[in-house]
């Protein structure tokens, strides 16, 4: 059993592992939704997204950023005289999460309570992602908790390939048994599974997590500086499909928000060959860099770009030639999303044309600055979402994301020239010397 468990491990540390599991997971994910949208309709699918949105996101921001610096932390702090300050650490940032998740919770739930206008459906659906909150907070907590204690099954299992595994069968489930189930349901449905799921990777974490411990003051204020600097960078990286979701959903129908979260998942689902193949380049790539060689580095950069840009074109064909009756499979209503999957599948192609610079950017030691990216493409996300949907409707929700990754790409490559380093964009991999910024 040491042999296997050592294996999997092994295999759950490597990117190939990984990219698998999360490949698989947004396949199940979104086999689910597209099971959704058959026997729910646009405007059940619309709140269910908006709901289970708003709860991962608020989920998110109750975790204060402490996930992103838990890594750091925690190798700090390994020392056996130091183990002291990782409970203390633990300490904190499970305390300062769960109130706050509790706070978020119950400001949600009053609100969709008291909130005039909306129909019952919406109402409970509101409340359901109120009392689903800790349990995303608790999620995002522990599965990073468990990636600094190298405790990788129950950091990339539990939420990567089990909760859309599980997902995809109660749908399907629900589907047979229930055909005109509402989004309310749904809903339900998702909160109790991501709470039963949360529940045990939390049981089965807790003899590993250390013993509680008063965290020092002054330690704590570092903590919370550092946590809440990345709070912003975390949701723009980490959940941006439910940040896009939420984003529309003050501006759309339920019917529509439906539509562009579905074109949305589409195109991320795309783009996840974008993120998996870049990601897959970096090892090589920082190696290469080390040992200052150009050839070499270009050649990886190379590879790293023409994967994701196969990939991304030939799904920007198909939309073009087919995007309508495809969407139509999923329900007479997503037809008219055909153009803005064609733009929101367009961003994913600028992402893989300028090849992997925010991963180029992470090795040059700059995570301010690439923080510092990502607020402005947050930025810009909700202010062309305030423009343009308004007025465009899905289409513009759609050219809202393509303005956002085009100002983080940008911004990320005069950050690479300014720094001195080699450009990963098409156009420069394509000249025949070395281009260095």
């Amino acid at each position: 059993m040491t042999g296997r468990a050592g294996l999997l491990a092994r295999l759950l540390r490597g990117s190939a592992g990984l990219a698998a599991i999360r490949l698989g997971g947004a396949g199940f994910g979104f086999a689910a939704q597209a099971f959704l949208a058959r026997f729910v309709g646009a405007h059940d699918l619309g709140l269910f997204y908006a709901a289970t949105s708003l709860a991962i996101v608020a989920g998110l921001i109750a975790t204060q950023g402490y996930q992103q610096i838990a890594p750091r932390f925690a190798a700090r702090y390994r020392a056996e005289a130091r183990r002291g300050l990782y409970a203390a650490f633990v300490t904190r940032a499970t305390g300062d999460s769960l109130a706050t998740a509790l706070a978020f919770g119950a400001g949600i739930v009053a609100l969709s309570l008291t909130v005039p206008g909306l129909d019952a459906t919406a109402r409970t659906c509101g409340v359901i992602a109120g009392l689903l909150i800790p349990a995303t907070a608790s999620l995002t907590l522990f599965t990073n908790l468990a990636g600094a204690m190298r405790l990788f099954g129950l950091c990339y299992v539990p939420e990567g390939i089990v909760r859309p595994a599980c997902l995809l069968g109660l749908v399907v489930a629900l589907g047979l048994a229930w055909p005109g189930a509402s989004g309310a349901v749904v809903t339900g449905l998702f909160a109790a599974l991501t709470l039963v799921i949360a529940v045990v990777q939390y049981r089965l974490l807790a003899p590993h997590l250390p013993a509680r411990r008063i965290p020092p003051r002054r330690l704590t204020r570092r903590w919370r500086r550092e946590a809440h600097a990345l709070i912003l960078l975390s949701l723009y990286t980490n959940i941006f499909a439910d940040l896009g979701i939420l984003c529309v959903t003050p501006f759309l129908p339920a019917a529509q928000v439906a539509v562009f979260g579905l074109c949305l998942k589409l195109a991320l689902l795309v783009g996840y060959v974008v993120q998996v193949t870049q990601q897959m380049a970096v090892p090589d790539f920082a190696d290469a860099r080390l040992a200052g060689d150009l050839s070499a580095m270009r050649r990886i950069l190379r590879r790293a770009v023409t994967l994701p840009a196969v990939a991304t074109l030939a799904a920007l064909a198909a939309v073009a030639l087919a995007g309508e009756p495809l969407l139509g499979l999923f329900g007479p209503e997503f037809r008219q999303g055909a153009a803005p999957l064609a733009i929101l599948i367009g961003s994913q192609l600028l992402r893989a044309l300028a090849g992997p610079s925010a991963h180029v950017l992470t090795l040059t030691g700059a995570q301010g600055l690439n923080a510092r990216l990502c607020i402005l493409a947050l930025a810009v996300l909700v202010g062309a979402n305030l423009v343009l949907t308004p007025v465009f409707g899905v289409a513009g929700a759609a050219g809202a994301v393509l303005a956002s990754y085009a100002a983080w790409i940008l911004g990320t490559a005069v950050t690479l020239r300014r720094l001195g380093e080699m450009r990963t964009d098409v156009l420069a991999l394509l000249r025949p010397r070395p281009a260095l910024a």
